[in-house]
């Protein structure tokens, strides 16, 4: 059983559940047609179908089609779904199972009580349990509908998904996740001077390669983007505007240009973010001497390329993925892993976010200049008119930071303080060392 994804003429990525006779799921399909095609981005869906993945493999463990069971009156159990909640925390890898023939003990997938079993995240146990009680509530009163006992049916999976999605674990995840938000600044700008293509780092040796690496990277550092809306990058995406360039990330689901079954798409809203007059002319460039030197590049609008060197010449010309971005950050944190093991595509949103909150900062500073120097010149009510119309409010802030990262939500823009508030906590802290009384001495003095 697999999950694969079908893009269609109209552009649109149809996402099926796969038995092992390579034929789809019915009732997986209906479910995705009538509850989620409408509404949910193909890599939602995506999620949702490797979650149903999980329920079939408890099914196939013991024996059983709950969906067949609920057809014939039987709604799964409170032992049922207590059995199943207790499978849906353990990752996929813990329940495969290699072979050397066709034939499967079904015996082997439960792991014995004194084994390490390997299990997901709060946030991902929560959701998976989500989906496969959204899927057995919704496909059960399907089956059910036609029935003279639907009533009472109707009655009993509403309580079945009650029981599923009740109980949720408490506190915070026992998967502890490496704290990567107190990456120096410096770190993040050695790695960008290593992605130059005259660094004497380097790692790549193709020139184009590098030269589309280095702007991967530059992108990325000047603009915070994540990693689907640099993938989806077109060259009309590019401002036009030359006093003022800029990159837009325009939200564009199901586009029949797009070659990549897996399609890269832009999970904020749409905007404009101002870029260097260096970088937009760098972009410009590769386009039109490096990109266009590929023959496949003149079949899609996709600015960034894969290059393949064929008898000199670079033939490729599809658009990248996200392996490929994967591939390049750990080839350049090769170079110094030491330094750079904690840098990640991602952690450049962090960082231009933690910059940003340094630009607020210093606006704020210099308002609070100005309000002062007008107080003192004795122009109060000017300085209340000023301060009223520039101070950065929190507020404020948080509508500044959705306009650039996207956000349709201002909360969603509290996720990037974290980082800066760590750095204000850590450099308080540094101070506090500074003035204590008593220091600890140094080693010659014990010994």
């Amino acid at each position: 059983m697999k999950v694969a994804v079908k893009k269609f003429k109209s552009g649109e990525r149809y996402v099926f559940l796969l038995g092992e006779d390579g034929v789809p799921d019915f009732w997986v399909t209906h479910f995705v047609t009538q509850k989620l095609r409408m509404t949910k981005a193909a890599t939602s869906i995506e999620q949702y179908l490797k979650d149903i993945k999980h329920l079939k493999r408890w099914e196939e463990i013991n024996g059983r089609d709950l969906l067949d069971e609920i057809y014939s009156g039987k709604v799964p159990s409170r032992d049922d779904i207590k059995d199943l909640k207790e499978h849906c925390s353990y990752q996929a890898r813990a329940l495969r199972v290699k072979t050397a023939s066709n034939v499967v003990d079904m015996g082997q997938f439960h792991l014995s009580k004194s084994q390490d079993k390997p299990t997901i995240g709060k946030s991902q146990y929560i959701s998976r349990i989500a989906h496969i009680a959204e899927f057995l509530h919704f496909i059960g009163k399907e089956r059910v509908k036609h029935k003279p006992t639907a009533a009472e049916l109707f009655d009993e999976l509403d309580k079945m998904k009650t029981r599923l999605k009740g109980d949720k674990p408490k506190g915070k995840s026992k998967k502890v996740s490496v704290d990567k938000s107190g990456i120096a600044d410096d770190v993040f700008e050695d790695f960008v001077e290593v992605a130059k293509p005259d660094s004497r780092y380097n790692p790549f040796k193709n020139p184009v390669v590098k030269f589309r690496n280095y702007l991967i990277v530059q992108v990325l550092y000047e603009t915070g983007f994540r990693c689907a809306e640099l993938l989806a990058l077109r060259i009309s995406d590019i401002g036009t505007d030359t006093a003022n360039p800029t990159l837009s990330v325009v939200r564009r689901h199901d586009s029949k240009d797009d070659p990549r079954l897996k399609e890269p798409t832009a999970k904020t809203l749409g905007r404009a973010v101002s870029i260097t007059k260096e970088l937009r002319d760098l972009l410009n460039t590769y386009i039109k001497v490096h990109r266009a030197d590929t023959k496949v590049s003149k079949t899609h609008p996709f600015i960034f390329v894969s290059h393949k060197d064929k008898e000199g010449h670079y033939q490729s010309g599809q658009p990248i993925i996200q392996q490929t971005i994967n591939d390049i950050f750990n080839s350049i944190k090769a170079v110094n892993l030491e330094r750079f093991w904690a840098i990640t595509p991602h952690s450049y949103r962090h960082y231009f976010n933690d910059q940003l909150s340094g630009s607020i900062d210093e606006e704020r500073e210099a308002v609070k200049q100005e309000v002062k120097r007008l107080e003192q010149a004795g122009l109060h009510q000017e300085a209340k008119q000023y301060a009223n119309e520039n101070i950065i409010t929190e507020q404020r802030e948080l509508e500044i930071r959705a306009e650039l990262n996207g956000h349709s939500a201002l909360e969603s823009g509290r996720t990037y303080l974290k980082r800066t508030t760590r750095k204000r906590a850590s450099a308080i802290r540094k101070k506090m060392h500074q003035r204590l009384k008593h220091k600890a001495g140094s080693i010659d003095d014990y010994i």
